[in-house]
């Protein structure tokens, strides 16, 4: 037996609700175990193997880690340092900026109205004196200089929000990292349906062909590879699909040569038909650099084999 010491680090508060999920990828075994405070688990007692790992969050909607590691079968337990960044949980409340001081302006406005009042009421014919003159042209200034700084504080002319505005940047990452997230896992997944469809698939043609426990054996061997490599980037999975689909396409032409006169009829089944249409799409597509080529290519591949996701969610 073995054991595993896993430690989480970053963002500490998050420790408390986190869950470790260790899936055993040979027996299917599931693990669940919560960290100490701390971040710190130690998990005796375990099958040395290959192991999915994942980390999750009851405040999230995607793992906070997931990977596939290997526990070696030794005295000492294999490290595992898995990171929690901060970020995942940041949700930060818009900033407050206090609302603009309009005093001021009242105070001078008001000022200005008192000063000008006693001038007011002048009767015709009557003499405007040089300090009522005066009066009313500082009041006028005054009233001036209160209108100029009431636009610069509510003005809408080069006026910001910059408390929205990184509001709205915090979401638009958030939402980023949550499409990263959700194009990753649709795409693993359905990678995970085209391997389990094939490995059927495959299944049945040598099953119609005789096959050898050779050619059994170099078959599921090659459709093994696109399993574990379920979580490597588009460019490396798709040139492994694109060698299956060529090896798939040289084994059903093996196996219609070994049935002799019956070569045709072989041929001719649908499970055969099936899956050399879905290597030929393989192949075709070639090895792809986008993930959403590499979807396409699934989409092709289904219509190819008539709608197989349904049959395989039947099984």
């Amino acid at each position: 037996m073995a054991s595993a010491d896993i430690q989480l680090q970053g963002h500490i508060p998050a420790f408390r609700d986190a869950k470790v999920l260790l899936r055993n990828q040979v027996t299917g075994a599931t693990i669940e175990r919560k960290p100490f405070l701390d971040g710190t688990l130690r998990v005796a007692d375990i099958e040395p193997g290959p192991y999915q790992l994942e980390v999750i969050h009851p405040n999230l909607v995607n793992a906070i880690d997931r990977r596939n590691i290997r526990i070696f079968d030794q005295p000492a337990p294999t490290r595992i340092p898995i990171p929690v960044p901060a970020d995942l949980f940041r949700d930060t409340p818009i900033r407050d900026i206090p609302d603009a001081d309009l005093g001021p302006v009242q105070q001078a406005v008001t000022s200005t109205r008192d000063r000008v009042r006693p001038i007011a009421g002048k009767a015709s014919g009557e003499v405007i004196r040089a300090s009522d003159w005066n009066t009313l042209a500082g009041a006028v200034a005054d009233l001036a200089g209160a209108v100029l700084e009431l636009t610069h504080l509510v003005s809408p002319k080069g006026h910001d929000h910059p408390e929205i505005a990184e509001k709205i940047g915090e979401v638009q990452e958030n939402l980023r990292r949550f499409a990263e997230a959700y194009g990753r896992s649709l795409l693993e997944l359905r990678r995970e349906i085209e391997t389990e469809n094939l490995r059927q698939s495959a299944t049945d043609v040598l099953d119609a062909g005789a096959a050898t426990a050779e050619i059994r054996t170099r078959i599921f061997e090659r459709v093994g590879e696109l399993d574990r490599a379920v979580q490597a980037d588009t460019t490396v999975f798709t040139q492994k699909l694109t060698t299956t689909g060529s090896l798939l396409l040289t084994t059903i032409n093996d196996l219609a040569v070994a049935q002799g006169a019956g070569a045709d009829e072989f041929l001719q089944k649908p499970e055969v038909q099936k899956v050399r249409s879905m290597a030929q799409q393989y192949m075709e597509a070639g090895t792809q650099t986008r993930p959403e080529s590499e979807l396409m290519t699934y989409q092709r591949t289904t219509t190819a084999a008539g709608g197989k996701l349904g049959q395989l969610v039947r099984k």
